[in-house]
């Protein structure tokens, strides 16, 4: 009779382990800081083009965020799509990093996979905003460079009433890096869940997929990207993959 295979021993998780696991992680509000305190001495330089040329050429003429908001913004009377748009906008925030979480707890291998790609992606992104600083919609239309949009995400914390929160999300905030546009972090972490557990998620893709694009779709109706961003924040997220996927096997052999 075979003998079954040896399973793998339990990681232990104690606060050694979970300071090595997490400090690099953590490491990316050390990084978003440091672009802060860059930010005024990269504004001057900060790109407008390809990303609106891009746009106005893709969807005849006119950028979609300002067709979106044109069509769909009352900023007298926020809709309930607005407030949708608002949430999934600040998921950005919890959604990742939770998953990073119980990926830790539940499933270690797949975490410090997880945590490799998350952090390459994060990283890249954070080394082409110092390289190509770029400004969002919002931005540009504050500049002139633009018709005229609003950053829907600060216009809705005024609206529940957080204005002291609101002045987070505007240029000179103390705590934003208006600068760092190209490509879009918000758009490449839910493009990233998705590419990561679509070959295990089974009938849940199907949230993956609305996920991605729903943030997507919330970044350019709300101002803070064009659709140049968020494309070249996937397109960040499947070079990022798909050079894990080559390297990986080598490493393994190695």
């Amino acid at each position: 009779m075979q003998a079954d295979p040896v399973a793998p021993p339990a990681v232990r998780r104690d606060f050694l382990r979970g300071a090595r696991d997490w400090l690099p992680i953590v490491g990316i509000l050390v990084a978003y800081l440091v672009l802060h305190s860059l930010a005024t001495t990269l504004a001057p330089g900060a790109h407008v083009q390809p990303q609106l040329g891009f746009d106005e050429w893709l969807f005849g003429g006119t950028a979609p965020t300002v067709r979106l908001q044109d069509a769909f913004w009352d900023p007298a009377h926020p809709h309930w799509y607005d407030y949708v748009a608002w949430l999934v906008y600040l998921s950005h925030f919890v959604v990742t990093v939770t998953v990073a979480i119980v990926l830790w707890v539940r499933a270690y291998p797949l975490f410090l996979r997880f945590r490799a790609l998350f952090l390459t992606v994060t990283f890249a992104g954070f080394l082409t905003y110092v390289l190509y600083p770029a400004i969002p919609p919002w931005l540009a239309s504050e500049r002139g460079d633009m018709p005229h949009t609003i950053r829907i995400v600060r216009a809705m914390w005024v609206e529940v009433g957080l204005s002291g929160v609101a002045k987070v999300f505007g240029e000179n905030s103390r705590y934003a890096f208006p600068v760092g546009a190209l490509p879009s972090l918000h758009a490449a972490w839910p493009f990233l869940l998705l590419l990561f557990f679509w070959p295990i998620a089974g009938k849940w893709r199907v949230l993956l997929v609305a996920y991605a694009l729903a943030m997507a779709l919330t970044l350019v109706y709300s101002a803070d990207h064009f659709v140049f961003d968020v494309l070249l924040g996937w397109t960040y997220v499947i070079v990022v993959v798909m050079a894990f996927k080559y390297l990986d096997p080598r490493l393994r052999r190695r």
